[in-house]
């Protein structure tokens, strides 16, 4: 996992992996814990280079949102496209949490 934090707004950015998936969810458990108490108001998951998700990574997003709405923070989706999109589509992900663009971030 890539994580950096957007100093001019408090956002944590997470760089998912191409496969977001499985064994590959598993890895992310403790980091996802981690950011339900991190302090930055906006947690951005990075679907750039993610091709691939199952139903562990939904609902390994859908665990994190839970979490941290509850602290008042906010969760958005940058960049997804193909396979992780259409799925997130057909599961209506996308009118819970909200897909950005790049240029949404800046």
């Amino acid at each position: 996992m890539t994580s950096s934090i957007n100093a001019n707004s408090d956002i944590q950015i997470i760089a998912l992996p191409t496969d977001f998936s499985g064994l590959t969810v598993d890895t992310f458990k403790d980091q996802f814990e981690q950011l339900a108490h991190s302090p930055e108001p906006q947690i951005i998951l990075d679907f750039s280079k993610t091709e691939f998700i199952d139903s562990s990574g939904i609902g390994a997003m859908v665990f994190l949102y839970k979490r941290i709405e509850k602290n008042g923070q906010k969760l958005a989706l940058l960049n997804v496209s193909g396979q992780p999109h259409k799925l997130m589509s057909l599961l209506r992900v996308d009118k819970t949490i909200p897909f950005i663009e790049q240029s949404d971030v800046i």
